[in-house]
């Protein structure tokens, strides 16, 4: 009986402390912040360097993200209604329509990157996204969502 008392009380008692746990909400802010430091020390970025480079960066991330939004708007449809083949396809092709958007958006953002840093550094930058990308993932299947 004291043993059955004893796991209730430990079961009770660890459930209060994992419901006290704050829950933490994504902060587009804190997530550019921590984006912007990761790849201005990855890619070894002068300050001057990243002062220039940063708002357009921003800049390109705002539009990608309009982009995505509206792809994400031709691909909604109506709970518990299957939709038809022809609106698989619509879905399929807004998506790809979306990446082909990003990918001419993403050229052009090369080009006013290049009037500002060396080649060298845009790519750096790229594999400096590609690296924290990797980072929160693994931060977040270790529970470790935006800690350090």
């Amino acid at each position: 009986m004291k043993r059955i008392l004893f796991a209730l009380i430990l079961v009770c008692c660890a459930t209060s402390i994992i419901l006290a746990q704050p829950k933490r909400r994504f902060s587009p802010e804190e997530y550019a912040k921590k984006q912007q430091t990761f790849i201005t020390e990855f890619a070894k970025l002068l300050p001057q360097e990243a002062e220039a480079f940063f708002p357009l960066y921003f800049e390109f991330q705002q539009n990608k993200w309009k982009i995505n939004k509206e792809a994400r708007k031709k691909i909604k449809w109506e709970k518990g209604v299957e939709p038809t083949e022809e609106e698989w396809k619509k879905f399929v092709n807004a998506k790809a329509e979306a990446k082909i958007k990003i990918a001419k958006l993403e050229k052009s953002y090369i080009e006013k990157y290049l009037q500002i840093l060396p080649a060298r550094k845009i790519l750096d930058i790229q594999r400096a996204e590609d690296a924290f990308q990797k980072d929160i993932i693994k931060k977040m299947a270790h529970g470790h969502q935006g800690k350090k």
